[in-house]
């Protein structure tokens, strides 16, 4: 029996929302030339906050880019 994988979801953590758009847009441009679909995107803002003044002390995009192989 042989194995294949169909689906594949892959998350980065940037820092830039830019850099966030930019690893999903190389995902869809790439689909085509590496036999694969983008199936489901997400791009989450993430922030820490220092408990005592309320200030955001780090911040950060978390990006989730799902593909579906061809079988």
């Amino acid at each position: 029996m042989a194995n294949m994988m169909t689906k594949k979801t892959e998350v980065y953590r940037v820092d830039t929302e830019n850099e966030a758009t930019e690893i999903v847009e190389d995902y869809k441009a790439r689909a085509m030339n590496e036999g694969y679909t983008v199936v489901k995107t997400k791009v989450d803002y993430k922030s820490k906050k220092d408990r005592k003044t309320g200030e955001i002390a780090d911040e950060w995009w978390m990006v989730e880019v799902t593909v579906s192989y061809e079988i």
